[in-house]
């Protein structure tokens, strides 16, 4: 084992909040919120709350982890060695993740208020400038699920405008529109996949994503508890 990884598994705080990746032998992905304890690195711990765990876990596949660390966060690559319990799993460290690829793990459920902007590029263009404001539903570091009062007439080079913890962060970025659906009462639900951001503004929505994720989790375990 590399002594990279041993010194970085033993640098964790322990009782910090995580969420993994576990394969199931029907080649089912879940994606669950846990809390990390230490072992003797680059083993450590993940306890999850009651009944969470699923009961055909495939150990042979290695597991995306990612921990959260003060604001930031490492994702680790791991193997699951033992399963102790309905509530632990024990793992071993295999390799950390390149931080960008954060992106695709993390994402919360979450309720903030959201602008959708177009802005007309030509006089003569066909499409005319507009604008949508609505609430997410859940957000990552790649993109989000919103609801909004109309369709977005356009579907690409969308300024999007986040506002998370009551309007103190404001995070901007360019996307697209992945995916509409139409619900009752005339609303939409609007996927959007982010094509163009800071890191500065990448890092203030996953570092909200992982606080939020941090809050639900303590509040699972000390309802379970």
């Amino acid at each position: 084992m590399a002594e990279n990884i041993v010194k970085t598994i033993s640098r964790i705080p322990d009782s910090e909040s995580a969420e993994i990746d576990i394969s199931t032998k029907n080649r089912q992905i879940l994606r669950l919120n846990c809390i990390y304890k230490d072992s003797d690195a680059p083993e450590f711990f993940l306890v999850f709350p009651p009944r969470k765990l699923p009961a055909d876990i495939d150990t042979n596949k290695f597991c995306p982890i990612s921990i959260k660390i003060g604001e930031k966060a490492l994702t680790l690559s791991a193997k699951i060695i033992s399963i102790i319990g309905d509530r632990t799993l024990e793992l071993l460290a295999k390799d950390t993740v390149e931080p960008e690829s954060l992106r695709e793990y993390f994402r919360v459920d979450t309720r903030v208020s959201i602008v959708a902007n177009y802005n007309q590029e030509s006089l003569d263009g066909e499409n005319h400038s507009w604008t949508l404001q609505g609430q997410t539903l859940d957000i990552s570091g790649s993109g989000i699920l919103t609801i909004f009062p109309e369709e977005p007439p356009t579907k690409n080079k969308i300024e999007l405008q986040l506002s998370m913890n009551d309007g103190e962060d404001v995070a901007c970025c360019t996307g697209h529109v992945v995916r509409t659906k139409r619900l009752r009462r005339g609303r939409y639900q609007v996927a959007f996949h982010f094509d163009t951001m800071k890191p500065k503004e990448r890092d203030a929505i996953i570092s909200f994503c992982l606080r939020e994720q941090r809050n639900r989790l303590r509040d699972k375990v000390n309802t379970a508890d």
